[in-house]
Parts: structure tokens; C-alpha cells; sequence
């Protein structure tokens, strides 16, 4: 019973990891440096 409630544990753990840094929205960890990126290419490249 102890190894299925660590393993049921570690799953949830690792799926709100996930939606943290890869998950849809403008929350996600990953949606904040594609903006930062696109914002920093457009002061390089002067434009769009």
C-alpha cells in the first residue's frame, strides 16, 4: 500500500511540474521566456 500511495504521489507531483513549466496558458514558464525571446529579437533585429 505504501509504494502505490508513493507512486500515485510522485505521478501528481510530476504532473503539476509539467503544467508549470510546459502547460497551456500565459502562467506557464515557458510562455514567459518565448516572450522575453520574441521581445529580444525584436530589439536585435529592429522590427518585426
Amino acid at each position: 500500500m505504501k509504494q502505490f500511495i508513493i507512486i500515485m504521489a510522485s505521478l501528481m507531483l510530476g504532473i503539476i511540474i509539467y503544467n508549470m513549466i510546459a502547460g497551456p496558458g500565459e502562467g506557464s514558464i515557458m510562455s514567459s521566456v518565448q516572450h522575453v525571446w520574441e521581445e529580444e529579437i525584436e530589439m536585435r533585429t529592429g522590427g518585426p
